[in-house]
Order: structure tokens, then C-alpha cells, then sequence
């Protein structure tokens, strides 16, 4: 089952005031939700493709409009459907993948993990380099920054191999 409202509680926790309004909130709802979904492993019921800011599902961005009051109604009357360790889990991947790059936006931090994530593990076949792919269907992204938050997932164990424990 489809839960648009996971993704809206998360984006309204960390951005207060988001609105789908906004061209930028709607792209980090999509962020947030192939985070959820492909890194973190919460099942949400979306199917991302690639699209001009990365991943994105246009099942989620209807979803999210149709049920965009009942979603605010839902946490505003008290319902913690959204387990905490899900939205303690995203926190700790945008924290450390936003410390390198603290010049960019929310939103772009997380387009840049998603993407590079799509890249690496939901492409076929996968890139073997996401970084200089990333670049170049994206130039608007710094490269430097889209570097150390490649090494900050790989580090994590989000994308590639992981590390070795002593």
C-alpha cells in the first residue's frame, strides 16, 4: 500500500513549512521518498525512474497532492505512523552527506544522493563511474561536492562496499 504521508512527515520535520507549492519542496519530497524507500528499505509502494533531477515517481508526486491535507491532519492530531528509526536513519544520511557540501541546498544534497544511489545500484547495468555520470547529465552539480558525498555513502555502507570492521 502506497503511503505518500511517510514522505510529507519527514520533509515536514526537517524543512518546517514545506509546501508542494514550491518547486524545490516538491523535488525534496521526491528525495525523501526514494531515500526511504531504496536506501533505507521502508516499503512505500513507488516506482522511481530517472527524470531530470533524478529519481523521481509520478505516482508519489499524485499521491502527495491527493493527500496532502490528510497527511497534515494525520501528525497533526497525534498519528506517529512514520517509525522514529526511519526518520532517525534519514536524518543521519542528510547530516553527514550535508557536512561536505553546506553552500547547497536540502534539496540538492538529496538529489545528489539519490542520484548517485540510482546510478550505483538501481541502473542497469550500473554505472561504474556515478560521480563523472552525474556530472555530466548534470553540470549544474559540483563536482567536488558530489566526490565527498560519493566517499561519505560508500563510507556508510549506502552505495558500494563496506567498510571493513576490525
Amino acid at each position: 500500500m502506497r503511503d505518500p504521508c511517510i514522505v510529507w512527515y519527514i520533509a515536514s520535520k526537517l524543512s518546517p513549512g514545506i509546501s508542494l507549492g514550491r518547486l524545490e519542496d516538491r523535488l525534496l519530497m521526491q528525495k525523501i521518498g526514494y531515500i526511504v524507500q531504496e536506501i533505507l528499505g521502508q516499503r512505500l509502494g513507488y516506482r522511481f525512474k530517472w527524470y531530470s533531477y533524478g529519481p523521481y515517481s509520478k505516482a508519489l508526486s499524485r499521491d502527495l497532492h491527493a493527500y496532502e491535507k490528510a497527511c497534515e491532519e494525520r501528525y497533526q492530531m497525534g498519528d506517529r505512523k512514520t517509525p522514529l528509526d526511519i526518520l532517525d536513519r534519514f536524518t543521519e544520511i542528510y547530516v553527514k552527506t550535508q557536512m561536505p557540501c553546506l553552500s547547497e541546498s536540502m534539496a540538492r544534497v538529496l538529489e545528489i544522493v539519490a542520484s548517485l544511489h540510482m546510478l550505483s545500484i538501481n541502473t542497469y547495468p550500473p554505472s561504474p563511474d556515478p560521480v563523472s555520470d552525474l556530472v555530466r547529465v548534470k553540470p549544474y552539480i559540483n563536482r567536488s561536492c558530489a566526490e565527498e558525498i560519493y566517499k561519505v555513502l560508500t563510507g556508510m555502507g549506502v552505495i558500494g562496499h563496506r567498510p571493513r570492521e576490525n
